[in-house]
């Protein structure tokens, strides 16, 4: 089963929820605005999204244990069209969801064959993903499994220059993603993320 990130995200809010809960002695108080990471506060319309998030990923969970891909992908596919509070802004957390929201459905799509749909959806992925974390490392990951299928479908289709370049593009991505996740580990143990 997939969504842990989007779990991790909800996990951090819903400790701000119930504990904005909690401190309501007389349910009058405005909603909690508590900074994650310094940034945008997370509000109770953040908390709105990543719980319809949560829930949207669990739909997903259902079908595809069922077998269900196109169900699967349309429960995603709402996550990715729902309304995002504060459009103006850029929210961390919601960012994280939906960059992680678009690798799942390339994911899917791959399974499925659609190695050309998969591509548009890591493409759309790392639109929300600018700035190296797991969320960019897992897409530049799957950016490269879907090189290695599209390099699979050229060298059965006899177009083995097409098939190479598309290896060498996989590669290319693939050695992103292991670059990103080593700044990522690197920066969670306190050092500078350069090479060892």
């Amino acid at each position: 089963m997939r969504g842990s990130p989007v779990a991790l995200a909800f996990a951090a809010v819903l400790a701000l929820a119930t504990a904005y809960g909690c401190s309501r002695s007389n349910g009058t108080e405005p909603p909690p605005r508590v900074a994650l990471d310094a940034g945008t506060p997370v509000d109770l319309e953040v908390m709105a999204f990543l719980s319809e998030a949560r829930s949207l990923h669990h739909e997903a969970n259902l079908h595809e244990a069922a077998r269900d891909d196109r169900a699967a992908l349309a429960s995603l596919d709402k996550l990715t069209k729902a309304p995002r509070p504060h459009p103006e802004k850029t929210i961390p957390e919601i960012e994280e969801v939906l960059a992680d929201t678009y690798a799942r459905i390339a994911e899917i799509r791959l399974r499925d064959g659609d190695t050309t749909g998969a591509a548009k959806d890591v493409e759309e992925g790392t639109k929300h993903a600018k700035d190296d974390s797991y969320f960019k490392g897992h897409l530049l990951e799957v950016g490269g499994i879907v090189q290695e299928a599209r390099a699979a479908e050229l060298t059965d289709a006899g177009k083995t220059a097409d098939a190479d370049d598309a290896k060498k593009r996989a590669l290319a991505l693939l050695h992103q993603a292991v670059e990103v996740q080593d700044k990522v580990i690197r920066a969670s143990l306190g050092q500078d993320g350069g090479a060892p």
